[in-house]
């Protein structure tokens, strides 16, 4: 049996069609894989075009990571221009957010927090010469005693270690206070407390608490312990902004806060570590939670009236603390006594306290003053307030 060969022409025919079938089929194949290929890409493209928004939520998040976009940033297109203007743009924001911050904790230092929120500012930036808030606050002063001799001791450097050194110490109980340091007064200080007298007493005693953990270390490696005497009264004062348009500080002003300084002054001629006016005691809310002796009614000098004078012995080391106590009751009515004008029975008094404490300063000043009465008599102008001639 033998197979017809086709026709010449239809086979050319045949021939002719099947091939233009296959072209087409390879144009179709060639076809879809282009669009393939073009799908892929514009999924990509979409998908990272998608990475470039998640990370912008990021940069609002503060939580972009650069590394994220790194197979964007490699792009030739503009999708990869984009995404390497966005890296050093975030970058560049974050290195300007450091700078920021760095000089807002260098301000800060200056200018601290506790004082823009007391005068009612948001920034640095608002403050303005002249600004202030007027109102009744309690104010302290303190200091070192006898700096000036402990500083002819030491170097220029040494100084400065020493200064810093024990203000590093006690300025944060003034912070923990809820008060503001106004200045610093070399080896000194001057805060307010806007809320009243309660802050600034426990601050007080707070900061002479850390004197003495600070002596205990000077103790050891040899150094002599320091004194510091803190004063603290309370009235009216406006605290605000001086200088000039180059140069500004803070600063408060009022008879209350001179009276305050003398206050403060006062302590090493009583040699106490700690004195409130009576102003203080009245506004506490629970003076009972304290130890408050009356020390005496003085006249400082710039004044003509007198001011009650006290004693916080919280503010005092265990042992003195202790002793006082223990003679409180004779001192109180060697003071009755002084200012009765019984003098002889004044005197009784303070030499029992001084039998006992023999250290106490207060109870000798009084017993001066009585044995001087007695031996020279009462001048008629007499009181009993003790008037000041030196700051």
């Amino acid at each position: 049996y033998l197979v017809k060969l086709p026709d010449r022409v239809e086979l050319i025919a045949r021939i002719r069609y099947h091939s233009s079938a296959y072209i087409n089929l390879l144009k179709r194949q060639e076809a879809e894989a282009l669009l393939r290929d073009e799908n892929a890409r514009q999924a990509l493209y979409i998908e990272q075009v998608g990475k470039l928004t998640s990370a912008a939520v990021a940069v609002e998040q503060d939580s972009f990571q650069h590394e994220s976009l790194n197979d964007i940033v490699d792009r030739g297109d503009e999708l990869g221009q984009l995404a390497r203007v966005f890296t050093q743009m975030v970058k560049t924001v974050k290195n300007r957010e450091t700078e920021l911050k760095g000089l807002n904790d260098s301000f800060a230092r200056f200018f601290p927090a506790e004082y823009l929120k007391f005068l009612r500012k948001q920034s640095v930036t608002e403050v303005k010469l002249g600004d202030y808030v007027s109102k009744t606050m309690a104010v302290m002063f303190s200091d070192i005693r006898s700096f000036t001799t402990l500083s002819e001791t030491m170097t220029p450097k040494d100084n400065f270690s020493f200064v810093n050194g024990y203000l590093k110490r006690v300025s944060p109980e003034i912070r923990n206070h809820y008060g503001i340091i106004v200045k610093f007064l070399g080896d000194g200080m001057m805060a307010v407390f806007p809320e009243g007298a309660d802050d600034a007493v426990a601050a007080g005693i707070a900061k002479q608490k850390r004197v003495q953990e600070y002596n205990l270390e000077r103790v050891a490696r040899g150094d002599k312990p320091i004194q510091v005497g803190i004063g603290i009264h309370l009235g009216h004062m406006m605290l605000g902004m001086i200088g000039d348009e180059n140069r500004i500080q803070g600063d408060a002003f009022s008879d209350n806060v001179n009276l305050t300084a003398r206050l403060e002054g006062l302590t090493k001629y009583y040699g106490v570590s700690m004195l409130i006016s009576g102003q203080i005691l009245e506004h506490l809310s629970d003076p009972e939670q304290y130890q408050i002796r009356f020390l005496d009614r003085a006249i400082v000098k710039g004044r003509n009236e007198a001011i009650a004078v006290y004693q916080v012995l919280d503010a005092e080391g265990e042992e003195i603390r202790n002793l006082k106590l223990q003679t409180q009751a004779n001192f109180d009515q060697g003071v009755k006594f002084y200012r009765d004008r019984a003098f002889s029975e004044a005197k009784v008094c303070f030499e029992r306290v001084l039998d006992v404490h023999s250290s106490d300063k207060t109870a000798k000043l009084y017993l001066e003053r009585v044995e001087d009465l007695l031996q020279h008599g009462v001048p008629e102008s007499w009181s009993e307030a003790w008037a000041f001639s030196e700051k």
